[in-house]
């Protein structure tokens, strides 16, 4: 007869509710790996940003931008897409820093938030072939020893090789008063569809930090 009781229902429940939720994380796409923020930044709350991102694909420019903006108009925050104002070929110029400089002042923000990719990988997973065997018996034992027999082995299935495709993105906070680096984070972002669907996800995990930063409260 099997016992149970209330306690050992509740902790069944939370252990399938902590599952849940290591499955959850473990299968994000966007990992941050790094933060980094200035503590001596004593510039006040920020109020209105300029975001820019540098990719070259236009419509990956454009939701990526976006998606920036609308997390800060949800906290109160007005901010404003790049691509509004700022070609890519003046982004990558020379006189990039001073365009951005430029728009900055004409139009009053308070800051600049710029992501770029910093980085591309490709990681392969080795996945071994094995032989299956069936087998059949006594399982018992007499004088001290155990018998199984070994039936047929089915055929060995054949191994294979899996590629996950990594990209490594950085999200760093400018300071238009200063001009200085106020915040920065470097992430990795598993690409398991397309690039261009993984944006508003990495958004999500990265507006999320920023926007509990004292400077935006």
């Amino acid at each position: 007869m099997r016992r149970s009781s209330s306690n050992g229902g509740v902790m069944t429940a939370g252990s399938l509710l902590l599952l849940c939720f290591l499955v959850m994380t473990g299968c994000a796409a966007t990992r941050i790996q790094q933060v980094w923020r200035d503590e001596s930044y004593q510039g006040g709350r920020l109020g209105s940003v300029l975001v820019i991102v540098l990719v070259s694909n236009p419509t990956a420019r454009m939701k990526f931008e976006s998606e920036f903006v609308k997390h800060f108009k949800q906290r109160g925050i007005k901010a404003v897409e790049s691509f509004r104002s700022l070609e890519m070929e003046t982004l990558t110029g020379k006189g990039a820093r001073d365009a951005v400089v430029e728009t900055m002042r004409a139009s009053g923000y308070d800051a600049v938030l710029l992501t770029r990719v910093v980085d591309r990988d490709t990681k392969e997973d080795i996945i071994p072939g094995m032989t299956i065997t069936t087998g059949f018996g006594y399982a018992g034992s007499y004088a001290g020893a155990s018998y199984v027999f070994s039936g047929p082995s089915a055929p060995t299935t054949q191994g294979y090789s899996h590629e996950r495709e990594f990209l490594g993105l950085e999200t760093s906070l400018f300071s238009a008063s200063t001009e200085k680096l106020i915040w920065s984070a470097r992430s990795e972002t598993r690409i398991t569809t397309s690039a261009v669907e993984e944006i508003s996800p990495y958004v999500s995990v990265v507006a999320g930090k920023l926007l509990r930063e004292p400077f935006f409260r």
